[in-house]
């Protein structure tokens, strides 16, 4: 994987996981907020053609 894809799958997994903290939060500005980075990034991905890995399914949790 190069240098860019890294980057942008980082950047999803980052707003992946933004998305679900405030997502518990009665702020909707931070849930439309991170949601947008989130569609910005997977934009980027498909912009650059990076395959995403799916939600839950990628290979950061075996990094443990």
């Amino acid at each position: 994987m190069d240098e860019f894809a890294e980057q942008v799958i980082a950047r999803i997994r980052a707003a992946r996981r933004a998305l679900g903290e405030a997502a518990g939060s009665p702020d909707s500005f931070a849930v439309q907020e991170t949601l947008d980075e989130l569609e910005d990034a997977l934009r980027c991905a498909r912009d650059g053609g990076v395959e995403v890995p799916p939600v839950g399914g990628d290979d950061e949790a075996m990094r443990g």
